[in-house]
């Protein structure tokens, strides 16, 4: 293809085919990719007026005019990625929604296995309910998973729950059984199945009955919005979790994206179709939050 017709989405799937990040590599070094890629577009010091922490969790706690709040849970193979890795893509979230994004950073396995996670995204939001009674989940790949994971833990304990949840390029069927782990593994330019692996092995090694089984039992989840890319082999834990949402009754909305990549919001600045999706995003919240 020539150069005057690449496509923005040519491009981005090449950028990350020529330098991936490989989540079965060297620990440290997987995590200082991420710090470097989320340092791209943010101005030095920008980060360190947003720090905050909130129910003795660290986050980036970036205000909004819109009533509500939302809590973002970044990505990382549940191994890496930091509240400041994803400052781009949670400030975006709050540029087009117009809301307060309070991003978790929150602990990372194997130094930290489940339930630590989980337990720091319960922990934020239960402190936001005290002055916040409108929030909302978006949990971002790995991020999915865990917030998939609190919504669980809240929903049987009998606690409030979110108003809404959007998960974007979930990561939450940690058999790793689905069908698109083989549709999509020469085409998926950001993913292995080797590297999602190894994160999985360091979040659930210590639970794995508790972890492994594709998540099923949705019942009495807020309303839902599932987003992904047609490349990533993640899709089908977007399509088997939506497929889960609608079977217990749950209102759902599931966008597959032709031809976009794994969490593609993340290159708004590039896709046309980053942006659309997020202000999609934006408007189911409207939807169900008040603001």
């Amino acid at each position: 293809m020539s150069e005057q017709h690449e496509r923005p989405i040519d491009r981005v799937v090449a950028a990350l085919r020529s330098d991936p990040v490989d989540l079965a590599g060297d620990l440290e070094e997987v995590r200082t990719r991420f710090a470097q890629l989320g340092s791209h577009g943010v101005a030095p010091g920008e980060v360190d007026k947003y720090l905050a922490d909130i129910g003795g969790v660290a986050v980036l706690d970036i205000p909004g005019s819109a009533e509500g709040v939302i809590v973002f849970v970044h990505a990382g193979g549940y191994i890496a990625g930091s509240a400041t890795s994803s400052f781009a893509l949670s400030r975006r979230l709050t540029q087009i929604t117009g809301r307060r994004v309070v991003s978790v950073d929150y602990r990372l396995a194997p130094e930290h296995p489940f339930p630590a996670a989980r337990d720091d995204v319960i922990d934020v939001y239960r402190s936001l309910l005290e002055e916040a009674p409108s929030v909302a989940f978006v949990g971002a790949s790995a991020g999915g998973g865990i917030a998939l994971h609190a919504l669980m833990e809240l929903r049987d304990r009998g606690e409030p729950l979110p108003r809404a949840v959007v998960f974007l390029s979930p990561f939450t069927d940690l058999t790793q059984r689905g069908a698109s782990y083989e549709w999509n593994a020469s085409i998926d330019p950001s993913l292995s199945m080797e590297g999602l692996a190894a994160g999985v092995d360091a979040y659930g090694a210590p639970h794995p009955n508790q972890l492994r089984p594709t998540p099923t039992n949705l019942h009495g989840f807020p309303p839902t919005h599932v987003v992904a890319g047609s490349r990533e082999i993640l899709l089908s834990d977007a399509l088997d979790l939506a497929t889960a949402a609608a079977g217990a009754h749950v209102h759902t909305s599931l966008e597959v994206w032709p031809e976009m990549v794994h969490v593609f919001p993340t290159f708004a600045g590039v896709l046309d179709e980053g942006i659309v999706a997020l202000q999609r995003i934006g408007a189911f919240l409207d939807d169900w939050m008040p603001g």
